[in-house]
């Protein structure tokens, strides 16, 4: 009798009704930093995301606890991700062992802190990672892309009158920046306001920002052509940056009540 019974169980899981659990590598690997684009010398948070892809590949489907399609659960126990430095980008963060388990369509999230070197190249640099899994420890490797980006906020001088002077400023990045402050400077001219907070700048954003421009002497307008200098601090990411001077020659305007002598 119990031999007849064992024969019945061997005939039903052969024919995929007797329910099973599998493990398997189907890990789909995403990945994103923040900031999204660095400036040399930034210091960056690196997420990377480990989703068991079994069911979108066919292979198995999310039918709640203990069941799936053709009666087998795919299951992935991940056990060690590895993310390794290079000349120009070095991986400040150990790397994870012992992930635990994960089933179709569920997701694990690996953190690694990244630091580009001060003297990276604009562009895409890559990280070679891996992640181990499975019973048979079989490693899946990807490149991760990180983007580099050595351009600042920009400044340029706008249409200027007698007492104010126009700023152009815009964020050439294919990211958002934050905290911008345009700070000015001049020998004898006191600036109003004193630093001009503009806040958040969406990529490719442009504002335009007045500084009224008085001299120190007392006497009021500035009389005669005068440099002037302005800087843009701003945080990328969790990064401050100061971008290089800009300096330029405010000429005030000629008094058009003075009169020739002949």
């Amino acid at each position: 009798m119990k031999k007849a019974v064992f024969i019945l169980f061997l005939a039903l899981l052969a024919a995929g009704l007797v329910s099973s659990y599998e493990y398997r590598m189907p890990v789909n690997i995403e990945a994103r930093t923040n900031p999204a684009v660095l400036l040399p010398g930034d210091e960056a948070t690196l997420a990377i995301d480990l989703t068991n892809g079994a069911a979108s590949y066919g292979t198995g489907r999310d039918a709640g606890a203990g069941s799936s399609s053709y009666g087998t659960l795919l299951s992935t126990p991940l056990n060690k991700t590895v993310l390794k430095s290079t000349e120009d980008l070095k991986v400040l963060t150990e790397d994870s062992s012992d992930l635990g388990m994960i089933g179709p369509n569920d997701k694990i999230t690996v953190y690694y802190k990244v630091r580009a070197s001060d003297n990276i190249s604009s562009g895409t640099h890559l990280l070679d990672f891996s992640v181990s899994g499975g019973y048979d420890m079989i490693t899946i490797k990807r490149n991760i892309l990180i983007k580099v980006d050595d351009a600042a906020v920009s400044l340029a001088r706008a249409e200027t009158d007698a007492s104010t002077f126009n700023l152009n400023v815009a964020n050439p990045r294919e990211n958002t920046l934050n905290a911008v402050t345009i700070v000015p400077s001049a020998d004898g001219v006191i600036f109003s306001p004193d630093e001009y907070y503009i806040g958040t700048m969406d990529p490719h954003e442009v504002f335009t920002i007045a500084f009224t421009v008085q001299s120190e002497d007392g006497l009021g307008a500035i009389r005669s052509p005068t440099n002037l200098s302005f800087v843009a601090k701003f945080k990328n990411g969790d990064n401050w940056h100061t971008s290089t001077p800009y300096t330029t020659t405010y000429n005030p305007p000629k008094d058009e009540n003075t009169q020739s002598s002949y």
